[in-house]
């Protein structure tokens, strides 16, 4: 998740978790640049002019709301999924876009780190997403703003994301966060991104993803140590965040933000966004996991246009073997980076059809996981015998006893939502996780 800009904290009234600065465009030439340390070093734009820009590719992005004409987005391929997975209490959706920058910023520059078109205000300096030739699916599962106080909001001034029937999930065990990951599997997705979070409702449709193939992303927490849902989930790629001097990020303790959950690392601190509170025409640097996230989805899309026979789990193990600077390897994990950070030259040299197709991340012997593997086969037969499989109320499984579901939440460059974390989901996700290394 990203961390969030100091300029908007006294009037979200939320926790700061990290600090953006702001520069006004007609003043960005240096530091801006500087921004774009991760594009130049992940040799991003090389892949493009050899043609490998995502073209081919579905990428599904699960965020705020968005707003599809800042300048980097105009003219590319996004297609915003209306209505909204968000409706108020009466069932009414609301607009998966804004123009508000409180509620559309983060998922605005999420989905720039994928598509961004390159373009820049004036004066501004240009950012190109990862995968601009992609098509991008857009779903706004949660943050929005209306301007009523919710008491059942952590954010000041902002509505609650309810279901239609006004519940937070429904007697399937769904919320919009979930339902937002099933139609992503139905509308084609090759892979999904997701920087923001929920509580286990989602484990069907997590399943279902897996079962069809589609690689699922999430960005982890910048501070607990741990990566909440989904990010924790079975078989998700759970994405650190790490900085121009190759070091994690540093966590609201003064400590390395080192997890147990840790899957991949990609470039997220000190990167450049569009916009600020003051106009959508500035730029700042913001960091956080929320922005790694897509970065690394993005490179697999890359990766999957160049080997299009090769399926999600292959690239899944791709992306494992072939981390940092050192080419082709046999994986070795740790609690900083994971197996590593994300490199998109390492995986392009390397074909990944030569890889076993199983997703490397996938723990097939634990019941308790989060899917487990009888989660998967259900949602296997599921999508074998339905075009637009539902799974059944009594396949679901409920969160383990003591545990409630999560409110969505999302930490970003100047949009902060705090995660209540209930003690007994920690030690499920620890288990979990620590039983699949």
């Amino acid at each position: 998740m990203a961390r969030a800009s100091s300029l908007l904290a006294a009037a979200l009234g939320a926790v700061v978790v990290g600090l953006v600065g702001v520069l006004p465009s007609a003043a960005v030439a240096g530091t801006a640049e500087s921004g774009l340390w991760w594009f130049d070093r992940g040799n991003i734009q090389a892949a493009h002019d050899a043609g490998f820009d995502g073209d081919g590719v579905t990428v599904a992005v699960i965020d705020s709301q968005i707003n599809p004409d800042a300048v980097g987005l105009r003219g590319a391929d996004v297609k915003v999924v209306e209505p909204s997975y968000c409706f108020d209490a009466g069932g009414q959706p609301y607009p998966a876009t804004s123009t508000d920058y409180v509620a559309a910023s983060h998922g605005t520059n999420v989905a720039s780190m994928i598509v961004g078109t390159g373009d820049a205000p004036a004066g501004g300096v240009p950012i190109k997403g990862v995968a601009p030739g992609v098509e991008l699916l857009y779903y706004n599962s949660g943050g929005v703003l209306d301007g009523v106080e919710s008491e059942n909001s952590v954010w000041g001034g902002d509505a609650e994301c309810l279901l239609e029937n006004g519940k937070s999930v429904d007697d399937a065990g769904q919320d919009g966060l979930g339902r937002a990951i099933s139609d992503a599997v139905d509308a084609g997705a090759d892979i999904i991104s997701i920087s923001s979070g929920g509580g286990v409702d989602s484990v069907a449709q997590i399943a279902k993803a897996h079962a069809a193939g589609v690689i699922v992303v999430a960005a982890m927490s910048n501070d607990s140590g741990s990566a909440g849902f989904p990010a924790a989930m079975n078989g998700v790629v759970a994405v650190q965040a790490f900085g121009e001097d190759g070091n994690i990020q540093i966590g609201d303790s003064g400590k390395p933000n080192l997890s147990d959950d840790v899957d991949i690392a990609g470039p997220g601190l000190n990167v450049l966004l569009q916009g600020s509170a003051a106009s959508w025409d500035e730029q700042l640097l913001g960091s956080g996991t929320s922005y790694a996230a897509p970065i690394v989805a993005g490179m697999l899309a890359v990766v999957k246009q160049k080997y299009p026979d090769a399926t999600g789990r292959q690239l899944v193990q791709s992306l494992i073997h072939n981390t940092g600077t050192k080419g082709e390897h046999e994986p070795v994990w740790d609690r900083s980076g994971g197996y590593g950070a994300a490199s998109l030259t390492g995986m392009l040299a390397v074909d990944p059809t030569k890889y076993p197709d199983v997703n490397p991340l996938f723990d097939s012997e634990d019941p308790q996981a989060f899917p487990n593997l009888d989660d998967v086969e259900r949602a296997a037969a599921a999508l074998d015998t339905s075009a637009q499989p539902s799974p059944p109320t009594s396949d679901v499984r409920p969160p383990p006893s003591g545990i409630a579901p999560l409110s969505p939440w999302l930490i970003g460059g100047g949009i902060v939502l705090v995660l209540m974390v209930i003690g007994g989901i920690i030690l499920a996700i620890v288990l979990a996780r620590r039983s699949r290394r």
